[in-house]
């Protein structure tokens, strides 16, 4: 693990000096990743491509003035969770504008946040684990992704969704609290992240 960190750091840095070969490296071992993560956020997945590519884009152009970083990949996520976040918030606004000027009668929408992490599930292998996750709530089911699946830390995650450690911790706990009333079995991590890798990828 410290040499692929190694590896990704020495990448990053050989991409700002403008290595275009460490820069598809850094796409290539993380592309589908992202792609991963973003269909929570973006269900349209010719859309969330397109906001992976523009993200690159952009970080090819503004590579030099890029701040020193810790993690690539944590980096890489919460560039594309802003981006993502930002482009909902602004569809929101425009329908709620249309909306407005068709009619002041129409009732708002949902919050902002719920609408940009709706996403069903649409497989049924490891059918009551799978059941006890989509009983959970979207931001639940996102920190469980982000923990177990994609294995950032309870820090990362408060930066990531914008909560404090505690929240992080305490949305975590009553997760899993959650799935074991549900699943009614005891559940390891390690099934955990076996049943995470085929819902969140499916």
């Amino acid at each position: 693990m410290e040499m692929k960190s190694e590896v990704e750091m020495l990448r990053w840095s050989q991409f700002r000096e403008g290595d275009r070969e460490a820069f598809a490296a850094i796409y290539q071992d993380h592309i589908l990743q992202l792609i991963t993560f973003g269909l929570r956020l973006c269900p349209d997945k010719d859309l969330l491509k397109d906001q992976i590519q523009e993200l690159f884009v952009e970080l090819w152009h503004s590579r030099k003035s890029l701040a020193p970083i810790r993690s690539v990949k944590f980096y890489l996520f919460k560039a594309l969770r802003y981006k993502l976040v930002r482009l909902e918030r602004n569809r929101y606004l425009s329908r709620q504008s249309a909306r407005i000027a068709f009619s002041l009668d129409n009732p708002l929408e949902d919050p902002i946040e719920t609408s940009i992490i709706e996403n069903e599930s649409r497989v049924s292998q490891v059918a009551c684990l799978r059941q006890a996750i989509k009983s959970l709530s979207h931001r639940q089911q996102e920190a469980i992704q982000l923990r177990y699946f994609q294995g950032f830390t309870n820090d990362q995650i408060a930066e990531l969704m914008d909560l404090n450690y505690q929240s992080v911790s305490n949305l975590l706990h009553r997760a899993l609290s959650r799935l074991k009333e549900v699943y009614k079995t005891p559940v390891s991590h390690l099934l955990l992240a076996a049943v995470l890798k085929i819902f969140f990828i499916s």
